[in-house]
This record gives C-alpha cells, sequence and structure tokens, in this order.
C-alpha cells in the first residue's frame, strides 16, 4: 500500500514537473539540481535564519519604542 502510494506520488511529480519525458539519466541531473538546490535552502534556513530573525526582533522593538 505504501510502496503504491509513493508510486502515484513520484508519477504526479514527474507529470507535473515535465520529467516523465526526459530519459533516465536527464532525469539523475535534473532531481540532482532539485536536491541541491533544496538542501542549500535548508542549510542557509538552518544557518542564518536565527540570527537575521533575532536582528529583525530587535529593529522592530527600536521602533516600537520610538
Amino acid at each position: 500500500m505504501a510502496l503504491q502510494f509513493l508510486r502515484k506520488l513520484n508519477y504526479q511529480y514527474e507529470v507535473t514537473t515535465g520529467l516523465y519525458m526526459l530519459e533516465s539519466w536527464e532525469k539523475y541531473i535534473v532531481n540532482g539540481v532539485v536536491c541541491a538546490g533544496f538542501s542549500l535552502l535548508a542549510y542557509t534556513a538552518i544557518n542564518h535564519l536565527p540570527s537575521q530573525s533575532m536582528n529583525m526582533l530587535s529593529q522592530m522593538s527600536n521602533y516600537a519604542a520610538v
């Protein structure tokens, strides 16, 4: 049951992004770029978002105090 659900999700992903018409080696390249993009996004969010949000909150408190 779970395998069938995962296959359906993969099919929906390929049809939505247009990967169904590519060859397998082209799919690996595109999926690798997508995975690299998501991993860079996660890295940036984990490393920089806490400090940026604290900076933004301190700036907002400065504006609220005025």
